[in-house]
């Protein structure tokens, strides 16, 4: 498994924005073990990046604010697991619907696990953290770029702030392709999972070229999502006064689901899926956390998470999710 990071590795928590690093997690298998001591990541060779994704489809799995370097791989590490060839789950009964759990996903090739300086010191923290989404952005467009990666097609399933992430990068691949001839991959799939970005965001004329450029928009929502009913609203009010371009209003796209203007350029490639409020779906259950002795689940797997898992693989696959129900996309205004 492939892990890329764009922060400070040296340091587990507050860590610098880097230029984008990749290291490799092997091997990863059926009885690999992510608690309680992170497994050891070795730094990969571009040669090998290049030779492991070039002409590849390739899912980029993006983790929000507040996770530290150990937590941030050793829970999207498991997702990447079982999306990919290692998985641990299969067997295992799945909530919702039921019947057994296999989120094998062959219509992607390679799974990677993103890294990122999401981490702060206190919640409060999350306003000032826009410069630093944007230079990750920055880097990240570099890569999917990049001469030695040479991927053929690029998803993404993000969760909270990750989507943040996700925009700053297409956009800033896109517009710097436009100017300078960069060769970019197809942007196939955006799963974005309780996406920590305003409902409006589609329309946001900052991100218009990346709206454009992405094939389908996929939302997961929850109205029992506390964090984004709270700690949003009043993190976007900060900064909105602190930072040039703040990405929206106070409405979360991951508790209330899109709104789309008339001519909106997502309308037709958006599908919304939204969590029944009696699950009770808040942030921190659409990961597995493999430090959580109750999960119930290998690997930090929960019966809230398990079904995001099987809604990735659903998408990615071209299939139609199970569960949770669509919900119809429609225009406002």
């Amino acid at each position: 498994m492939l892990v890329l990071t764009f922060r400070d590795m040296t340091t587990a928590r507050c860590s610098a924005v880097t230029t984008a690093a990749m290291f490799r997690l092997d091997p990863v298998d059926a009885a690999m073990a992510w608690a309680p001591t992170p497994p050891p990541l070795k730094l990969a060779t571009w040669s090998d990046v290049g030779s492991a994704l070039a002409g590849k489809h390739v899912c980029f799995l993006i983790h929000g604010f507040n996770v530290d370097r150990d937590q941030g791989y050793t829970s999207y590490g498991p997702f990447s697991q079982e999306l990919g060839p290692g998985r641990a789950l299969p067997g295992a009964p799945l909530p919702n619907p039921p019947g057994p759990v296999d989120l094998f996903c062959p219509g992607v090739d390679v799974v990677i696990p993103v890294l990122w300086a999401g981490d702060s010191y206190l919640p409060i923290n999350y306003p000032f953290l826009l410069p630093d989404i944007r230079l990750t952005g920055k880097y990240f467009a570099q890569l999917l770029a990049s001469s030695d990666a040479q991927m053929s097609r690029v998803s993404f399933v993000t969760h909270s702030m990750g989507a943040r992430v996700m925009f700053e990068a297409v956009q800033q691949a896109v517009v710097a392709a436009q100017a300078g001839g960069w060769r970019l991959p197809v942007f196939d799939t955006a799963v974005l999972t309780a996406p920590a970005v305003s409902d409006q965001v589609f329309d946001d004329p900052d991100y218009a070229a990346a709206v454009d450029a992405m094939q389908n928009f996929v939302v997961v929502s929850s109205r029992a999502d506390t964090v984004l009913s709270g700690w949003f609203p009043l993190g976007n009010a900060v900064e909105q006064a602190l930072w040039r371009n703040d990405p929206g209003a106070d409405d979360a796209l991951g508790r209330y689901g899109p709104r789309l203007q008339p001519d909106s350029k997502a309308l037709g490639k958006t599908r919304w899926f939204e969590i029944p409020i009696a699950v009770g779906q808040n942030h921190g259950d659409y990961c597995p956390a493999p430090w959580d002795p109750t999960a119930g689940f290998p690997n930090g797997w929960s019966s809230k998470s398990v079904p995001i898992g099987a809604l990735a693989q659903a998408i990615l696959d071209r299939e139609t999710p199970a569960w949770p129900p669509a919900k119809p996309v429609t225009a406002v205004g």
